[in-house]
């Protein structure tokens, strides 16, 4: 591959894919300088989960609903590349593609967005949360029983018009993307991650090829950052372990300290927000794989498995008022 060659990269068509896909060019020039980024071009794919604004993800198959028809055409060799919310991937990855790097992770914090500037301790009894999350719905209820759960969906620009409607009191949303878009003005809380953790990969971009295509895995692998790739694979490998989906109300979250030291925390909810299992193990960087598995059955030793596959199916309406 030369600088004649072009590139071509899919990604979803919202404001905050593409600006993730930009960031995914802009590394991958600073790596392959004798690439044209004339010769770049970028494929905005509109998928299944963008298609459907209305019902919950998990009712009409879940978020690899985001990534099915970038996939396919990364599989028809319609694009050389795919650009993802690594959030979004399915735990388990379609065979035939690998995630070839992952970019310098964004901020994975949570952010309330509210139409008063108050925190989630100061919202009136009833105020109506904005979320289309299971976890945050949860994790919501688990803080505060007496506020309202109502179901949105849609990109955080509709989210945040809704909002400024008057339709929701507040919203959580992802700081990474927040930041991506430039819309940190709007933020009235950032929640710790010991305040709501959250989810496996939150804030993570991944960069997804065929898996045989050698010569430009070796292009795209340049513009991996080790760090975030290994708490990636390790807050995945929870999920995986725990055998979850996203209908499964659970946060996770690893970090690596200015020692090297790797720390990786889980935290299951039952629905109504009032159950909540938690798991942490830390140790050497190089068990990072083995405390994820440690973590992992940490929890199933507590609750069981059986639990965990009724937590899959969200019996009631998603929307709660106390």
């Amino acid at each position: 591959m030369n600088s004649e060659k072009k590139l071509i990269v899919g990604s979803r068509n919202s404001r905050m894919a593409l600006a993730q896909t930009n960031e995914f060019i802009e590394a991958f020039l600073k790596e392959n300088s004798d690439f044209n980024r004339e010769n770049i071009q970028i494929k905005p794919i509109i998928t299944s989960g963008d298609i459907n604004q209305k019902d919950r993800l998990d009712l009409i198959g879940g978020k690899g609903l985001f990534v099915k028809e970038i996939e396919q055409m990364l599989l028809d060799k319609e694009i050389d590349v795919a650009v993802h919310s690594m959030k979004d991937m399915p735990t388990i990855l379609t065979p035939g593609l690998k995630i070839t790097a992952w970019l310098s992770r964004g901020d994975e914090r949570e952010v309330l967005i509210g139409d008063q500037n108050q925190t989630i301790m100061q919202l009136k009894p009833n105020s109506v949360i904005g979320t289309s999350s299971i976890r945050r719905r949860s994790q919501v209820l688990n803080l505060r029983s007496d506020l309202c759960i109502k179901l949105i969906r849609g990109n955080v620009d509709t989210r945040i018009q809704k909002l400024d409607q008057g339709q929701y009191n507040a919203l959580i949303l992802g700081y990474g993307g927040i930041k991506r878009l430039g819309l940190e003005n709007r933020a009235t809380q950032v929640f710790s991650t010991s305040e709501i953790l959250p989810p496996a990969c939150q804030a993570s971009i991944g960069v997804q090829t065929l898996d045989g295509d050698s010569e430009l895995i070796n292009l795209i692998s340049n513009t991996n950052h080790k760090s975030s790739s290994i708490i990636g694979t390790a807050e995945r490998k929870v999920l995986e372990i725990l055998q979850v989906n996203c209908n499964s109300p659970i946060g996770v979250f690893a970090f690596i300290d200015n020692k090297n030291f790797f720390t990786i925390k889980a935290e299951l909810f039952s629905h109504n927000g009032l159950e909540k299992y938690v798991a942490k193990a830390s140790g050497k960087l190089e068990e990072s794989i083995n405390l994820a598995n440690k973590v992992g059955n940490i929890i199933i030793d507590e609750v069981g498995l059986g639990f965990i596959k009724e937590l899959d199916n969200l019996k009631n309406d998603f929307n709660y008022s106390p």
